[in-house]
């Protein structure tokens, strides 16, 4: 699916976090606005968030370990700017760009784009 940004988009987190499976991690809060999502912390000490899907928590819930491989990667985007949609997690898109840069960016901050305006134009003959 295509999306166009409607609403600009500048991440508050601009060192990213990436996580290999198996990765122990420190948990912190979860996000109030963004239901789903938890504050982790690596062993190396670089910090984001995360899904709480992509997670084996401890039984005290103050540790864990990552399920799979995951970066925190936010796009900043520009209002027009046409992304497409690889999947959606807790109201966060993750999404390419036309020069194949790969991020997140909110749900709420883009719209699709018309079935009929993603069709390439038919050429005049």
């Amino acid at each position: 699916m295509k999306v166009v940004v409607i609403t600009e988009h500048v991440s508050e987190y601009p060192d990213p976090v990436f996580l290999k499976k198996g990765e122990q991690v420190t948990l912190g809060e979860t996000d109030d606005e963004y239901p789903h999502w938890i504050f982790a912390t690596s062993v190396s000490g670089t910090q984001g968030w995360v899904p709480l899907q992509y997670l084996e928590q401890s039984a005290c819930k103050t540790s864990g370990n990552m399920l799979c491989d995951y970066d925190s990667l936010e796009l900043n985007t520009k209002s027009g700017e046409i992304l497409t949609v690889q999947f959606e997690l807790n109201d966060w898109y993750r999404v390419t760009r036309t020069n194949a840069e790969v991020g997140w960016v909110p749900v709420m901050t883009v719209q699709p784009v018309p079935v009929d305006a993603q069709a390439p134009a038919a050429a005049d003959g």
